[in-house]
């Protein structure tokens, strides 16, 4: 580490590891599971409830800094990075020493281990265990997911599976199917985003023999695949729907998420991913990402308002749309500032 590198500047490069940002997204899936337990019967647990959130920030932050230390050889190959891609450049930059990184990751990962042997039932424990397990090998040896074209059906797994996973079970013991018929069309855009996302960077993950789907398939095929996948989702939520597995308002909610898949469709078919240029590719990381957490969240308020018909506006619809309005809030702020600083750049 360079010598000129002061103390301040470590402990805002430690914070930037964490890529904070990130954390609001797992807010959704989370509530997600807890309000389809609650429309299956059961009550909310403000306790249980607590723990599956602490438990996907606690996952999410070893994630990040475990993947800061494993990734750091595709991280300095690549010089198109976006605010979404290519790591938070701290490690980088040279602002916090390599070791310190993976230090953080194997605290978390204890912390993530203890949040299990807390959770009440051996379903929540072997939920919670593979959770931990799969995020931490996303990038660790010797499995290496994101290297091994598994990255983007990991991620996937995880935050729209795993999480509202866990979170229904502390609550109402198992998972609901109707859980699983909601989750499986947003499981499918994510593993897809995920290929958003490593298609920015499939120059220099190719360059240090990372294999992701982008980087095995290529350009083409990868845009067939993501533009495919968006018919996909929406037709197979429909199709759920019309089997009764998908509430109808669940649905209007979701389905109005549509024009935002219809946007990245065009600006992926237009050629915006094609060549390797920040500018260009930033708008559609960020596109992606957020049309995926925008569909959770769409699912979360269209189940929290087919309890508040069926069973009436009670505490604990008031708890999850309160948590949905301050992610709502949160997600306005940062648009906000995205945008000025765009303004003043």
């Amino acid at each position: 580490m360079s010598e000129t590198v002061t103390r301040a500047d470590r402990v805002r490069g430690f914070v930037r590891l964490a890529r904070l940002k990130f954390l609001l997204y797992n807010v959704l899936p989370v509530g997600l599971g807890a309000a389809v337990a609650v429309g299956a019967g059961h009550r909310l647990d403000l306790r249980w409830y607590a723990l599956a959130q602490v438990f996907a920030w606690v996952v999410h932050l070893m994630t990040h800094y475990c993947n800061e230390y494993f990734d750091l050889e595709a991280d300095r190959a690549n010089v198109y990075f976006t605010p979404w891609t290519g790591g938070s450049r701290a490690l980088v930059d040279g602002l916090v020493d390599p070791v310190t990184s993976l230090g953080a990751s194997f605290l978390l990962w204890t912390a993530a281990v203890l949040l299990v042997a807390a959770m009440p039932t051996w379903p929540a424990r072997v939920l919670g265990a593979a959770t931990v397990a799969l995020a931490w090998f996303y990038t660790a040896p010797p499995l290496r997911f994101n290297y091994r074209a598994l990255g983007e059906v990991t991620v996937a797994v995880i935050l729209n599976g795993l999480w509202p996973a866990v979170a229904a079970v502390l609550i109402a013991g198992t998972v609901p199917w109707t859980l699983l018929a909601i989750l499986a069309p947003t499981a499918l855009l994510q593993a897809v985003r995920m290929m958003v996302m490593n298609l920015g960077d499939r120059v220099s993950d190719a360059s240090v023999g990372k294999r992701t789907i982008p980087v095995r398939i290529g350009h083409d095929r990868s845009v067939a695949v993501i533009c495919g996948a968006q018919v996909m989702a929406y037709a197979g939520l429909t199709g759920l729907a019309m089997a009764g597995a998908v509430p109808w308002l669940v649905w209007l909610a979701m389905a109005c998420t549509a024009p935002l898949s219809a946007l990245l469709v065009r600006r992926l078919l237009r050629g915006d991913m094609r060549e390797v240029v920040a500018a260009r590719m930033t708008p559609v990381v960020f596109l992606a990402s957020n049309h995926v957490s925008l569909v959770v969240g769409a699912a979360l308020a269209g189940v929290l308002l087919d309890i508040a018909v069926r069973d009436g506006f009670g505490r604990d619809v008031a708890v999850l749309t309160g948590v949905l309005a301050a992610y709502a809030a949160l997600f306005a702020h940062r648009l906000w500032l995205a945008r000025r600083a765009r303004r003043h750049a």
